[in-house]
């Protein structure tokens, strides 16, 4: 449970015309890992190559990225939900079409024929749409042409006067008045009508004598003056233009009407097959993916790939029922540093949504802890701690049963989700017995509120009397707990280190990461005893026993470290190695430089990084308190406003426990993740590994 899942190494030996239907049989089990030869080709001593991408991937990839556009354009629109069915209802499978054998060409000339029609309805559409929405806002134009008493033919340059009509921005109104008469005095008109529907712009016309064009066309291009555009073949009444354009938009809905018509029968008869022609692709294409990867000689492919060792027998099963004795598997035990090996996770149902925690670090090599179960136990606690309150803990309690066993609709991530805040809510929960807040109330928030407002908090919200630990009132017996639950914490992510390089046989790592433990400890008793904790009396009968703890628990390891640090370059003698090979005797200088680094490396590296991380683990207590205080304040809060209106009360406190419970939760959250990502993982988790992951068909429209 500690250890990713022992893998298998497969290599799988088949006859050219076999190929197909293992590659078939591999997908629909869906539990080999598989590889890329090329990486693993050196072993075969150039018995095979590898293959090459076959072109009939990229047509069939072509035709893929086709058909998804064109089911893009299809996709009917979302039916509207009721809340009640996005968090209730679980998702529905549609039936599913049964096929036989893919059939490129005639899947091809089937899509090319929806493809044309499509195609041809929306660009007809398109075209319908723009030619609709020109005829419309030219009506609304000759609307307000109508209402001035301005007919098409009194517009444009006349034999004495130019009239302009058009629009421009309201703010540039005046703006332009005042321009037009500087320049042609009161020889002008300018007339507004309506404003537009957006209420930006306003609609002009412009009359001004024929000398004094050019003069008022450039003030009117200074305003931002749009010049209507009147198509020509219109007759020269308003009113009579305004009827032939009301058959002609009557004509473009009628036509347009009929396009949708033709694009939602498509949808309707097509669509779905749209959806079965794309997975049958994408299985094609899958399998051509997978055949890129093999190595092949004259006659025979050669498949590697990984699989969990429980699942070889079976594998090995269905493939000798598949391709019979054309078919040879060796299986092999890989190395446990072989970094080419793919990791799964195998942990209890209830405390796989871990994994999604561990992963965000990175995914495990093989040779790595797998620390799903551990996080699992630790990581509750942590934010337990946090965020202790008896009532926000069942607040979150609830919610995570309700998106855990109710809320099935919104899916399988937000279920994860949900153990996790059962579990998070529990120890919040426990940690708010053991502070006794309830809501905010405690022992330490009712002595606030009768210091700060003369009244008294009722005593039936105060659950816990005399608790055993109140944050605010001992923040530094609080700080100090926090420090003994980072050394235990840190020093547990060591120990599993120490056993991680036992069991590869490094007894050398395994060694000094003893003495590291060791120098963890000394870390956290030096910051023991700046915070007063001296374990002994300091006169002088009893500094010689400080001193020789401090020997014991602080120096002594450092010096071991320094030593051990040292060893590996020392291991040679005198002599050292030079890039070419050759051997020189060692010098006083690289003799001193050793010794620095050893001393770097026992001090910086160990020692005061220690420090660090354990004070690091002053957060437990920095976001307790903030937890607990805010919520004092907000009781304050309320109680002050309970003396003027007790609704007014009621709801400050509602509204502030909304805010902690959000924030608070979601900031208690980030630092815990942060506690094991920086001070925990470290300490024994490399991360960065190859994920397992399975090559399989999904079938979701055939079967």
């Amino acid at each position: 449970m500690l250890k990713p899942v022992e893998m298998r190494e497969l290599r799988i030996v088949t006859l050219d015309e076999r190929v197909d239907g293992v590659i078939q049989k591999i997908g629909a089990m869906g539990t080999v890992h598989l590889a890329d030869i090329k990486e693993l080709i050196a072993e075969w001593e150039g018995l095979i190559e590898p293959s090459e991408v076959d072109s009939l991937l990229v047509k069939v990839s072509d035709l893929l990225t086709r058909i998804g556009a064109i089911a893009a354009l299809l996709q009917p629109p979302e039916p509207k939900k009721s809340i009640r069915e996005i968090l209730f209802k679980e998702r529905e499978e549609g039936a599913r079409v049964k096929v036989g054998g893919i059939s490129l060409r005639e899947i091809e000339d089937e899509f090319t024929v929806i493809e044309r029609v499509v195609k041809q309805s929306i660009g007809e559409i398109e075209r319908l749409r723009d030619e609709l929405t020109k005829a419309r806002r030219l009506y609304r134009e000759l609307e307000i042409l109508d209402k001035l008493g301005v007919d098409l033919d009194f517009i444009g340059k006349r034999a004495f006067i130019s009239v302009f009509v058009g629009a421009l921005p309201r703010e540039n109104e005046e703006a332009l008045k005042e321009s037009i008469e500087s320049l042609t005095g009161r020889t002008n008109v300018v007339t507004a009508a309506a404003g537009r529907e957006d209420g930006k712009f306003s609609s002009l016309v412009v009359v001004c004598l024929r000398t004094d064009t050019e003069e008022v066309e450039q003030a009117l291009k200074m305003a931002d003056f749009e010049v209507w555009e009147i198509p020509a073949g219109l007759p020269a009444k308003s009113r009579d233009a305004m009827e032939r354009l009301e058959g002609e938009i009557t004509r473009l809905e009628g036509e347009l009407s009929e396009e949708a018509e033709t694009i939602g029968k498509i949808r309707r008869d097509g669509y779905q097959r749209l959806l079965v022609m794309r997975e049958l692709l994408q299985l094609e294409a899958d399998k051509l993916k997978v055949e890129s990867l093999l190595g092949r000689s004259e006659r025979v492919r050669v498949i590697e790939g990984w699989a969990p060792e429980e699942e070889v027998d079976a594998i090995v099963d269905g493939l000798r029922e598949e391709a019979g004795e054309l078919c040879l598997v060796d299986v092999k035990e890989p190395r446990r540093g072989d970094v080419r090996v793919p990791s799964l996770l195998k942990n209890p149902r209830i405390i796989k949504p871990f994994e999604s925690v561990v992963k965000l670090y990175g995914p495990p090599r093989y040779d790595d802890i797998d620390p799903t179960i551990l996080t699992a136990l630790i990581f509750p606690v942590l934010f337990g701690i946090m965020f202790a309150d008896i009532g926000h803990g069942l607040l979150l309690l609830l919610l995570g049963l309700g998106l855990t066993f109710a809320f099935k609709g919104l899916g399988d991530s937000m279920r994860e989700m949900g153990v996790i805040l059962v579990l998070c809510g529990l120890c919040s929960l426990a940690a708010g017995v053991v502070f006794g807040e309830f809501f905010g109330f405690s022992e330490s928030a009712s002595r606030l509120v009768w210091d700060s407002t003369g009244m008294h908090v009722p005593e039936w919200l105060i659950l816990v009397k005399n608790p055993l630990l109140e944050p605010i009132e001992q923040f530094k017996l609080f700080f100090v707990i926090t420090m003994l639950i980072g050394a235990l914490h840190m020093g547990l992510g060591l120990l599993l280190n120490v056993l991680k390089n036992f069991s590869m046989r490094n007894l050398y790592e395994g060694m000094t990461g003893f003495v590291r433990i060791w120098c963890l400890f000394g870390a956290l008793y030096f910051l023991l005893l700046l915070f007063g904790f001296h374990f002994t009396e300091l006169n002088e009968g009893h500094l010689d026993v400080l001193l020789r703890h401090v020997t014991i628990f602080i120096v002594l390891p450092i010096i071991l470290l320094m030593v051990l640090r040292m060893i590996p370059e020392f291991r040679h003698g005198g002599e050292h190695h030079q890039p070419d090979g050759t051997k020189e005797k060692r010098s006083v200088l690289d003799s001193l430089i050793i010794l620095m680094e050893g001393i770097i490396d026992a001090l910086l590296e160990n020692f005061f990084r220690f420090l660090a991380n354990t004070i690091s683990y002053g957060r437990i207590l920095a976001l307790a308190l903030c937890h607990a205080g805010l919520m004092q304040g907000f009781i304050i809060l309320a109680f002050l406003c309970v003396k003027e209106n007790i609704g007014a009360g009621a709801l400050v406190f509602f509204v502030g426990t909304a805010l902690v419970v959000v924030l608070e939760a979601l900031i208690a959250g980030i630092h815990t993740i942060r506690l094991h990502f920086y001070e925990w993982f470290t300490k024994f988790y490399e991360g960065g590994g190859v994920e397992f992951r399975p090559f399989r068909f999904h079938r979701t429209y055939t079967e």
